[in-house]
């Protein structure tokens, strides 16, 4: 073996000369040689995005080259957005991104359920009205089958927390029982076998578990320089929508991951007493095991000889040629799933090793139907030694395609092959990205590229895959705004459209852009050069727009000036809501992360001014009548804390303050954050929400201005809510408040400070836990009508 060694050296010198390597270079081979030390698979189940166990599963595989995944339940669409305007579905596509590119720096792989997040539940019970627990287990069972976990992990137990957390822990444990009997979905079975998955764990709060492992994430990882938990955080700051995270890991550390086992196969290996991972104790087969033996130097581990890379290459070269990681047909098919991912490990290996890539580039910003394409498929050879290219081979769009490439590859070179392909007329879209969260074509139309090449006649594969978005000619992008919202202040005005449009085209595009609805139809012409990006504005000047809003919509289309069938469509709810505004009331707004507010206010034509932090700073308030500082604003805008006295002092004046909600550690007083009560008397807010959009109100005092004056609100105007009634109501506040609303989730009490007002100085001061936002987003008129009436409460100031 010694001679052999030498020999194969000796040719590789003649073609290899090593490079100086970066850091990530170097992290790359590690990382691609430590993952051929280990077999097993572990999966971390979760319910949202971010929910999943970062710190565990980074350590599992930077430390110890074990195959992650996560499987989410959903894609998080139903929470808050703490960075920009999106909600739903279109939060969801964000979500979806963030969690791919956390995933990224965990080294894991992300997949979903898809199920719909329809915000905080209070039990898997009301979970399951809404998912199906059947459908949930059927879902799971398929992707545990699919992916084949040696081992699951999980945060979620079966009775605490949010309803769609112990609707998860409760389905993973039927899982892991039904994905290993046949007799369970067994239409599944001609797409993939039973699996009997070895162990589960849930995480624990104890650490006196009788069994489990823990993880400490706190080392430092010897070749990024930076610790496990820092790894971690790094990749948790991904879920940027569900910020604001740390910075930084405390003096103390990150913290320590706990799990307790709770289901064991029946001949599963026992778990060590000290077990430092979930798969300690593991064991395969025999005739399994001695084929899936990593490659060595001299008896020791390749990641220990990961500087001394030409080295390196002959080890990975030679197990290549001795067939590591194969078997024999019997063999490989007592696990096939697992030796294909232990090959294709070490065609990761030797393509890192030799520094080569192969890349999809398509021209154009999206495939369009109909459309010829040319995609371009480039391999790059980004070491110093020359290498064989036997054949390159594209899939996608329905084809498989292998174009001419060269045949060989310098050193520092690249070579690239071009296919023209059309796409098929009857392809869908794949935009907007929000319209397909939940049917599989979330990040577009499937491209994959994969090169098979040689070095000194040992051959390798090396591949991508991207997505690239499917779309109209003329895409609109957005239009603005949606639903359009007309008040009596507003019905006689007429309607005014932005819509943003794109040309996917490779050529010019001349058509003409509509607006069409219940008798009426207006339209401009638009001209737009190759991958134009435009705003244009639309005017619709002639509608009864009381009569006819009521339930309605108009379309907004692109077509050709001799219209066959519209190139694109978005349909725009028309809604008329009957409430009114103070006359001359002038608010000053501060938004937090969209234009709710903006929107809400034109439909009103109130007099409006958005304010910055400056403005609290140094413009004259007085001269508002009412100042609003929308959900979460001051962690959104966290200078208005120190600014606050200011914003008092304006209520003490005689203006009207309207604060939408907070959360308890962005409102409550926080002597270390220097965070003082912030309302004029104390209002102490917990963390109880009203999650079902049609809990009964109570008018707790319905004789209240608030509740009278412009607008008489009734039980009508809270129908058909948006999603929730409220979230973190107060728990404490100044008897000077006046409650006037209650609201609770049937069974429970009822809350009573999720309206609170009270006089200060000569003006007034509002706090309120409604979640109004999503009320005015939706474009429901009683959001309106009440809203109208909380802006135009209070004196009105004199001019």
């Amino acid at each position: 073996m010694r001679v052999f060694r030498r020999v194969a050296l000796a040719a590789l010198v003649l073609w290899f000369v090593l490079p100086v390597q970066s850091e990530t270079d170097n992290a790359a081979l590690h990382q691609a040689l430590l993952d051929l030390t280990n077999p097993w698979t572990v999966m971390c189940v979760a319910a949202h995005p971010d929910d999943e166990d970062g710190s565990s599963l980074t350590v599992l595989r930077r430390k110890y080259g074990v195959h992650t995944v996560t499987l989410f339940s959903t894609f998080g669409e139903g929470g808050q957005n703490a960075v920009g305007p999106e909600l739903y579905e279109e939060l969801g596509v964000i979500r979806a991104r963030e969690t791919m590119a956390a995933a990224e720096v965990q080294g894991s792989e992300p997949y979903f359920l898809g199920f719909r997040d329809f915000g905080f539940s209070k039990s898997a019970e009301e979970t399951f009205r809404a998912w199906g627990e059947r459908e949930t287990l059927r879902r799971m069972v398929l992707h545990i089958r699919r992916m084949r976990p040696d081992v699951i992990i999980t945060n979620h137990d079966t009775t605490s927390g949010h309803g769609h957390h112990q609707a998860t822990g409760r389905i993973v444990l039927q899982a892991f029982d039904a994905a290993a009997d046949p007799k369970q979905f067994s239409e599944q079975l001609t797409e993939v076998g039973a699996w009997q998955v070895q162990r589960l764990f849930v995480r624990s709060r104890s650490a006196d578990a009788a069994q489990g492992f823990t993880i400490d994430p706190n080392e430092k990882d010897p070749v990024r320089g930076t610790t496990y938990a820092q790894q971690a955080l790094a990749g948790l700051q991904k879920h940027a929508s569900q910020g604001p995270w740390p910075k930084t890991i405390p003096a103390s550390g990150g913290r320590i991951s706990r799990y307790a086992l709770v289901k064991q196969a029946a001949n599963a290996p026992a778990l060590p007493a000290e077990a430092r991972t979930p798969i300690d104790g593991l064991q395969l087969p025999e005739q399994i095991t001695s084929r899936l033996l990593a490659p060595t130097i001299e008896s020791k581990p390749l990641t220990e000889f990961s500087d001394r890379r030409l080295e390196v290459l002959v080890a990975l070269a030679n197990a290549r040629r001795r067939g590591a990681f194969t078997a024999t047909p019997e063999i490989a098919a007592l696990d096939p799933q697992r030796f294909k991912l232990m090959s294709s490990r070490l065609d990761k290996a030797l393509a890192v090793a030799t520094g080569v890539s192969v890349n999809i580039n398509p021209a154009g910003t999206a495939l369009v139907p109909g459309e010829k394409a040319t995609i371009t498929a480039s391999l790059s050879n980004n070491g110093v030694g020359e290498v064989q290219i036997k054949q390159l081979t594209f899939r996608g769009l329905g084809l498989e395609a292998r174009p001419s490439v060269a045949d060989k590859m310098l050193p520092g070179t690249e070579t690239a092959a071009q296919i023209e392909v059309t796409t098929p007329k009857t392809m869908s879209f794949t935009v907007p990205s929000s319209e397909h969260l939940y049917d599989g074509r979330l990040f577009g139309e499937p491209l994959a590229a994969e090169a098979q090449l040689s070095i000194e006649g040992v051959n390798f594969v090396v591949g991508t895959e991207i997505r690239h978005n499917v779309a109209p000619a003329i895409e609109i992008v957005e239009v603005e705004p949606a639903p359009y919202v007309t008040t009596p202040a507003t019905s006689q005005k007429p309607l005014e459209f932005k819509v943003r449009l794109q040309n996917h085209l490779a050529n010019p595009f001349r058509g003409v852009l509509r607006v069409r609805g219940p008798s009426l139809e207006t339209g401009r012409e638009i001209d737009l050069q190759p991958n134009q990006i435009e705003t244009t504005n639309l005017t619709v000047r002639s509608l009864a727009l009381t009569g006819l809003m009521q339930n309605t919509s108009v379309d907004v289309i692109v077509d050709l000036r001799d219209p066959k069938e519209p190139i694109a469509k978005r349909v725009v709810p028309l809604v008329y809501a009957n409430a009114i505004v103070v006359a001359g009331r002038k608010v000053g707004y501060i938004p937090s992360y969209d234009k709710t507010l903006e929107r809400a206010l034109s439909s009103l034509a109130v007099d409006a001014k958005q304010l910055t932090v400056d403005d609290v700073a140094k413009a004259d308030l007085s001269a508002f009548h009412t100042i609003i500082i929308d959900n979460r604003g001051y962690e959104a805008h966290q200078e208005l804390i120190a600014l606050n006295p200011r914003l008092l002092k304006f209520v003490e004046d005689g203006g009207t303050m309207l604060v939408f909600y907070h959360r308890t550690n962005e409102w409550n007083p926080n002597e270390q954050r220097n965070r003082p009560q912030l309302g004029p008397y104390p209002i102490i807010v917990d963390d109880d929400r009203v999650t079902q959009e049609d809990a009964p109100v109570t008018l707790l005092q319905p004789g209240h201005p608030l509740l009278r004056f412009p607008n008489r609100i009734t039980q009508a105007d809270f129908a058909n809510w948006i999603q929730e009634r409220g979230l973190y109501f107060p728990r404490e506040w100044d008897q000077r408040y006046a409650a006037v609303l209650g609201t609770s989730d049937r069974g429970e009490p009822m809350l009573r400070g999720g309206l609170l007002v009270a006089p200060y100085g000569r003006g007034n001061y509002i706090y309120t836990s409604f979640v109004w936002y999503r009320q005015l987003r939706a474009g429901l008129p009683g959001g309106y009508r009440f809203f109208a009436n909380l802006i135009s409460y209070g004196r009105r100031k004199e001019n």
